[in-house]
Formats: structure tokens, C-alpha cells, sequence
């Protein structure tokens, strides 16, 4: 097969899997509301639309990575778009909210096959010359979700097409399908002889479960104390995973590779907290526009777009400048840039312009658009070929729950802090620009050793 069109082909499975579980998250939060009226129901109910969707996804996303390196990328991804098409048909054809919130669930599922393939198969797929560029190009498709899927969602609601927030998925799905069938009958992929890891796939479940409902519940002040057993006890899973996969053979986290190379570790805990920042920047710009600003809806739609630009232009344009050996370098100044511009953002008072503030965003964008490229090369690089499927999933599902975590920790702190707002905004900036501070200085330690 041509190299040009294999390559072509691999980076638009890699980047429409991940449009597509990103676009998806946006585009059901914007039509909640819209769903509570017609469904006629309330809103803790209709939120489990979310909550099913991100919980299946980060459950399932370490076992399909494991899989995937068992049978092939391709064959999982093209499950993955298989589930996620036909489950997008079907919530678009729910006629009550417990059959949305069953096939949202399916979405997540195939949102994890997707996602625990996507930069996969870039790194063993795409001609090494070229993947620098595809994974900038999947940076962009990571950015791109955020911009339309507000977009896309309000349109359709506007028309009164609800079901359409799920049926456009359907046609792009559909191209990936193509694609990726087209790839299989003309590629032999490696597979990797590897046991199915039942005991830690059945322990990270349960971790997932755990954590992820004590973080729902954490807002809640009736709920205070269940939601911290709850957190309390995802914890207590997570470290039982530890001990059992750190002697076991077939692990579904390869512990021991993370032990020898403890590099990786520092890596991880940069997606960590990239995946926390964004989530502030993601939440807290509209409290700050619309309740600081008094800057109507439409207007803030607009103004919030900042970040998400700013993350899509640059992911190309230092895909481009990264030739795949710089990638520790692009990483640390992109976190440089973030760090800026939560600076700024933390100096915010009522005297500055709206348009300053969307600066700032655009800033941290510009942040993100060098590190996260970079980021995923570097922990994908740190796996060997056998696992590529494994790590990708692992780097995939700690920023999905730092995600989870760092939204429903500013949503807490909004809450409570509901009568002074500038100061549950300040606190939040502050404890970001800390995360990244830190981070900034654990590699500039563990890279001088």
C-alpha cells in the first residue's frame, strides 16, 4: 500500500475517534437544559447522561488499550466506531431519559475503544518521519471538540433537532469506518500474545465507580460526607490495584515499567495536572464573564472561545516545529506559557476588560497547543512497542479523571463561595498556577539527574 494514503488514512481514524468522544461532551452539557423540559424530569437525573457516559468511558478505556495491543488497533477502533455510531442512532431515537442515559453509557464504551487506540495508532502505524505532525493533528482534534460541540449543540436546539446532537455523529463516524476497514484488509498488524487482565480490569472498575461518584456527589452538602467515603474508598481501590498489579505478569497497568523508568511518572502527573487546568479554564471563564462582567450569554459564548483556539492553532503549528526530538523541551514550555497566564488570569478584577481576559485564555492555549503533542509523544515513546495500546489508554483515562476532578473541585469551590464569587475564581486560579508551578519544577529536577 501507498505510504502517503496509509498515513492519510491511520491520522483520520486517530483524529475523527477523538472528535468524536470529545464533541460528544460538549455537546450534550450545552442541551441539559433542553433535555430536563422534554423529558420532563429533573436535573440530577438528566446530569447521569454525563456522569454514564464519562464513567463507562474511563472504566472501559484500560481494558480496550490492553486489547488493542492483543488483536490489533485497528480492529478496536473500528469497534469502538461501530458502538459509537450505532449508540448515537439510538440516542437520537430515546424516547424517555432512561433509555438516553442507557445508550449514552454505550457511547462511553466506544468513546474507550476510541480513545485507547487513537494515538496508538499513530505510533505504530504512521511512518516515523510523519508522526510528529499526526499527533499535533490529534492534538487539534482534542481542541476542536470543545469549540463545536457548544456550537453544533445550539444550533440544533435552536431548530428544535435535539436528536440531531447525536445523529451528526453518525456520518463521521461512518468515515472512520471506511477507513478503517479499508486498512484492514491491507495491513498485518503486530499482536502482542497477552493475557486479559480479569482481576485488575474488575479493581480499576470498581476504583472508577468509586471515585468518580464521590466527585459527583461532592457539591451536594447533604451528600458531604458519603461523597468523601466515596473518594475515600476509590483511593483505597486504587492502591489495592497497585499491589496487585505490581507483581502480577499480565497487569493492565504495567506498574513495573513505570518503577524502572520513573521519568514516565513525571510525565503522567503532567497530564494530571494539564487535564485539571483545562478543566478550570473550561468552567470558570463563564461564571467570571456572565456574573463578574455581566456580559450577556452570546457574547461569553464568544469570549470563552480563547482557549480552545488558541490550543487548536498552536498544536499545529508546533507539530510542525517539533521534529519528535524535542518533545521534553516543547512540553516544559508550553506548561511555561500556561503558568503565565493563569498569573494573569489571577490578577483579574472588575477594572479589566473582557477582552483582556480572553487574552489570557488564548494564552494558556498557546500553553497547552506545545505541551499536549509533546506530552503524548513523550509517554508514548516511554512504552515499548508491545504496549503502545496499554500506555496510550493509561495517559487517556488519568487525564479524563483529572478532568472529572478538577470540574467538580471549581464547581464545589463556586458553590460554596456562591456570595463572593471573585474569590472562589481567585482560589481556583491559585490552586492551578500551584499544580503547574509544581510540575514545572519536577522536571526541571528529574531532567537534571
Amino acid at each position: 500500500m501507498n505510504n502517503r494514503i496509509k498515513n492519510t488514512f491511520v491520522i483520520i481514524i486517530s483524529g475523527m475517534g477523538m472528535l468524536l468522544s470529545t464533541l460528544d461532551t460538549g455537546v450534550i452539557n450545552v442541551a441539559l437544559p433542553f433535555l430536563e423540559k422534554q423529558f420532563n424530569t429533573t436535573t440530577a437525573i438528566t446530569t447521569l447522561s454525563v456522569v454514564g457516559y464519562t464513567m463507562s468511558l474511563a472504566i472501559f478505556i484500560l481494558p480496550f488499550g490492553l486489547l488493542s495491543d492483543k488483536f490489533g488497533k485497528l480492529r478496536i477502533s473500528y469497534i469502538g466506531l461501530l458502538i459509537f455510531g450505532i449508540s448515537s442512532i439510538f440516542c437520537g431515537l430515546a424516547n424517555n431519559i432512561n433509555s438516553l442515559i442507557i445508550f449514552r453509557i454505550f457511547q462511553g464504551i466506544g468513546a474507550a475503544a476510541l480513545q485507547s487506540t487513537s494515538a496508538a495508532l499513530i505510533t505504530t502505524l504512521v511512518d516515523k518521519d510523519k508522526r510528529s505532525n499526526a499527533i499535533s493533528i490529534l492534538g487539534v482534534m482534542i481542541g476542536l471538540g470543545p469549540i463545536l460541540g457548544p456550537s453544533v449543540g445550539g444550533f440544533f436546539l435552536s431548530l428544535n433537532l435535539w436528536r440531531f446532537i447525536f445523529w451528526i455523529n453518525v456520518p463521521l463516524a461512518m468515515i472512520g469506518i471506511m477507513c478503517n476497514q479499508f486498512l484492514i484488509s491491507h495491513i498485518d498488524e503486530n499482536k502482542q500474545k497477552v493475557r486479559f487482565d480479569i482481576k485488575g480490569s474488575i479493581i480499576n472498575s470498581f476504583m472508577v465507580i468509586l471515585f468518580l461518584s464521590g466527585l459527583s456527589l461532592l457539591a451536594k452538602q447533604d451528600d458531604l460526607k458519603f461523597s468523601i467515603f466515596l473518594i475515600a474508598a476509590g483511593i483505597l481501590m486504587g492502591v489495592i490495584l497497585y499491589r496487585v498489579e505490581i507483581s502480577s505478569k499480565k497487569a493492565i497497568i504495567d506498574i513495573q515499567t513505570l518503577h524502572d523508568k520513573p521519568k514516565i511518572l513525571v510525565y503522567l502527573v503532567q497530564t494530571v495536572v494539564f487535564g485539571f487546568a483545562s478543566a478550570m479554564i473550561f468552567l470558570l471563564p463563564p461564571f467570571l464573564f456572565e456574573k463578574v462582567f455581566h456580559i450577556n450569554v452570546g457574547m461569553t459564548g464568544i469570549l470563552v472561545l480563547g482557549a480552545p483556539l488558541g490550543l487548536v492553532i498552536f498544536s499545529k503549528i508546533s507539530g510542525k516545529q517539533n521534529d519528535g526530538l524535542k518533545n521534553r523541551q516543547f512540553s516544559l514550555i508550553g506548561l511555561i506559557i500556561m503558568a503565565i497566564s493563569m498569573i494573569g488570569l489571577l490578577l483579574v478584577n472588575n477594572n479589566w476588560t473582557a477582552v483582556l481576559v480572553t487574552l489570557f485564555l488564548f494564552i494558556y492555549g498557546i500553553g497547552g497547543g506545545h505541551f499536549q503533542p509533546a506530552n503524548i509523544a513523550i509517554i508514548m515513546s516511554s512504552g515499548g512497542k508491545n504496549s503502545q495500546g496499554s500506555i496510550g489508554a493509561l495517559q487517556r483515562m488519568i487525564q479524563n479523571i483529572a478532568i472529572a476532578t478538577g470540574t467538580t473541585i471549581g464547581s464545589t469551590i463556586i458553590s460554596l463561595l456562591k456570595n463572593d464569587l471573585s474569590l472562589g475564581i481567585k482560589i481556583c486560579w491559585s490552586m492551578t498556577l500551584i499544580l503547574v508551578a509544581f510540575v514545572i519544577l519536577l522536571d526541571i529536577v528529574f531532567n537534571q539527574k
